[in-house]
């Protein structure tokens, strides 16, 4: 299990939500670790991308070292939560796989303008 507990927001906290990733992609531009704010966004976003896909990896190792536990009811439910994992992880895959197409592509038309 992950030592993680991520907070629900309410709706008026939506802008605290993005506000995060604003202060610390300001916070990367102006360490000079990034060459435009959108730039630093995107890479605030892969290393909070990458950081949770690594907490999932851990996830579904846990859950695939585990033996029966002899309850078929929790059994059945570890192994949907397995397949639902699994499908978490594919997700965040292929966001920073696009995430990454999309700096690349940035990088590139900022290099030739």
């Amino acid at each position: 299990m992950t030592a993680t507990i991520i907070p629900l927001r309410s709706s008026r906290d939506a802008t605290s939500a993005l506000a995060t990733f604003d202060v610390a992609a300001a916070a990367l531009l102006t360490e000079g670790g990034a060459a435009s704010l959108s730039a630093a966004r995107l890479d605030v976003i892969l290393q909070r991308l990458r950081a949770q896909r690594a907490e999932l990896v851990a996830l579904i190792t846990d859950l695939q070292m585990r033996g029966s536990s002899g309850n078929a009811q929790l059994d059945a439910i570890n192994a949907d939560l397995g397949g639902e994992a699994d499908k978490g992880l594919a997700q965040i895959d292929l966001l920073i796989r696009h995430i990454e197409a999309r700096t690349t592509t940035t990088e590139c038309s900022g290099a030739m303008g």
